[in-house]
């Protein structure tokens, strides 16, 4: 199935978007049932060769964190014992949408680093009225 992504989408985003939607990965990852999201087995040895070595991950504790740094929120709990990711903006049968879950991760990211930068300041403004 040809799907139309938005230019200028990072390839992680196009990744797993193409992966959650083949069929023949279903065993290991899928959509999820309110399709705005995917569950994924819960056994490294499985995912190891279908996902891991895809996105350039060793451990899925890796991956884990790579979903989480590009917008992926984790379900608490699923029925089945597999590990759901959610994002409003990943969505099946949309991928025009992934341009706003890519943007809003920026945003986040970019938000995160000007806080840090901020209190960097204000610490060495402290230092330096303490001198």
């Amino acid at each position: 199935m040809g799907q139309n992504f938005p230019n200028g989408l990072g390839t992680f985003y196009i990744g797993i978007y193409k992966l959650v939607e083949d069929p023949s990965s279903d065993p290991i990852i899928s959509w999820s049932k309110s399709n705005n999201g995917f569950v994924m087995c819960n056994e490294e040895a499985r995912i190891r060769s279908k996902i891991l070595l895809r996105f350039n991950c060793g451990k899925l504790s890796e991956f884990l964190s790579e979903l989480k740094y590009y917008g992926f929120t984790r379900v608490k709990k699923t029925d089945s014992g597999k590990m759901e990711f959610r994002n409003e903006d990943f969505v099946r049968g949309q991928p025009e949408r992934l341009r706003d879950m890519m943007l809003k991760a920026c945003r986040k990211h970019r938000a995160k680093f000007k806080a840090k930068e901020a209190a960097k300041e204000a610490a060495k403004e402290l230092q330096r009225l303490q001198i």
